[in-house]
């Protein structure tokens, strides 16, 4: 599904929706498996609407807020480079939203954009699952310093890790989520570092990734060569055609971005329709079963 500045595209042709409907806005978005998760866990609840996976360029966005194109969209996903974008556009926001000021989870109401992130909860999840230290890690470390960037820094600030690092390549993007961080209050705890290859020694502490990271980008040179003695754990948010290929150092612990996916998602249908969530079937629909 696709915006045009006349209407809706659907695989091409024009189209009219016929009543609600939700969706998932990026560019790119075709690699999306929010639509089979979110469509598996529609039917399980026997919801009489549709999930699309739709193409949205950013200068289309207050089109898709302000025009009557807009009527019959009741929610929708953001992924990048949306998140912050959206988040300006809500007309309400959640304490949660408020907290990472980026979007991923919007709630249409009256024609009113209502703003929500679940993506810190769903990393948060996934990442006190995962952990095999005792305790909670002793250092954070985030590459990238995106709309996903500042869900994985919120995640790490709530689990209470004492020592948050983001590592950014570019100085705006660096500027723009020190003045986030420092808003926050939470200069004392997150550093914010240039993104450098063949910096990171074996950890001699437990310390957890997280990468944020455009999609086909490898992350390998950012991370040290092995894991050492200390507790290890990386999580890529990226999945599928986004995760490069490679293995990851000797003696980590990786996992790539499905459980987030899944997590956020499901707290995204909670957020639209309600308990209970079909957390079996979202899972069946991301593992292809």
């Amino acid at each position: 599904l696709e915006l045009g500045s006349g209407g809706w595209l659907r695989d091409g042709e024009a189209w009219t929706p016929t009543g609600p409907f939700y969706g998932v806005l990026g560019n790119p978005v075709s690699h999306s498996l929010s639509p089979a998760m979110q469509n598996a866990a529609l039917r399980e609840r026997e919801i009489d609407t549709e999930y699309l996976a739709v193409r949205m360029e950013p200068g289309m966005l207050r089109h898709l807020k302000e025009g009557d194109v807009s009527r019959h969209l009741a929610g929708f996903n953001v992924t990048a480079p949306l998140k912050e974008a959206v988040y300006a556009l809500c007309d309400g926001r959640t304490d949660q939203a408020r907290d990472t000021g980026v979007v991923n989870t919007v709630r249409v109401e009256d024609g009113k954009w209502l703003g929500h992130n679940t993506d810190s909860g769903g990393i948060l999840t996934v990442l006190t699952g995962a952990w095999r230290g005792e305790g909670v890690p002793s250092r954070g470390v985030v590459l990238g310093a995106g709309g996903s960037a500042r869900a994985a820094v919120d995640a790490l600030v709530r689990w209470e890790v004492p020592a948050v690092e983001v590592h950014n390549r570019s100085v705006a993007g660096r500027d723009r989520i020190r003045s986030w961080v420092e808003g926050r209050g939470l200069g004392e705890q997150v550093a914010v570092r240039p993104l450098q290859a063949g910096n990171e020694e074996s950890p001699t502490r437990g310390t957890v990734w997280i990468c944020c990271l455009a999609g086909g980008v490898d992350a390998g040179p950012f991370l040290p060569v092995a894991a050492g003695d200390a507790p290890t754990l990386l999580l890529d948010l990226r999945y599928g055609d986004q995760l490069p290929s490679g293995e990851p150092p000797l003696g980590f612990t990786r996992l790539d971005g499905l459980p987030v996916l899944l997590m956020q998602g499901g707290l995204s249908f909670a957020w639209w329709f309600g308990p209970p969530v079909p957390w079996v079937q979202m899972q069946g629909a991301l593992s292809g079963d």
